[in-house]
């Protein structure tokens, strides 16, 4: 009952904030109008894209792991860590497209 009711929310948060920025990260957008603040946002979203494909590396590694129990437990947390880093990538790409931008 609890890995149902925690896999629906987590699932409801992942639906809502795909590829969605935060409110500091839309400022910093919003505010980089000169070249320094441009080169500032720019490593900025580079080190949040390489930070979230770190994630995504992180979590293909340990969907690819067992974690004994049983099967259909394991293909559950298999397929959790796979949901995980998918996200994590097309984070990771939104916020190398960000960071194209400037």
């Amino acid at each position: 009952m609890k890995k149902t009711l925690a896999t629906i929310l987590f699932s409801l948060i992942l639906a809502g904030n795909a590829y969605s920025f935060t409110e500091l990260d839309n400022l910093l957008i919003a505010e980089a109008t000169t070249p320094d603040l441009k080169k500032i946002a720019k490593d900025y979203f580079s080190k949040k894209a390489k930070d979230h494909k770190e994630l995504a590396d992180k979590y293909k590694s340990l969907a690819g792991q067992s974690h004994g129990g049983k099967a259909t437990a394991d293909v559950a947390e298999k397929e959790k860590y796979k949901k995980l880093a998918d996200h994590c990538e097309k984070e990771a790409a939104a916020y190398k497209a960000q960071a194209d931008k400037f």
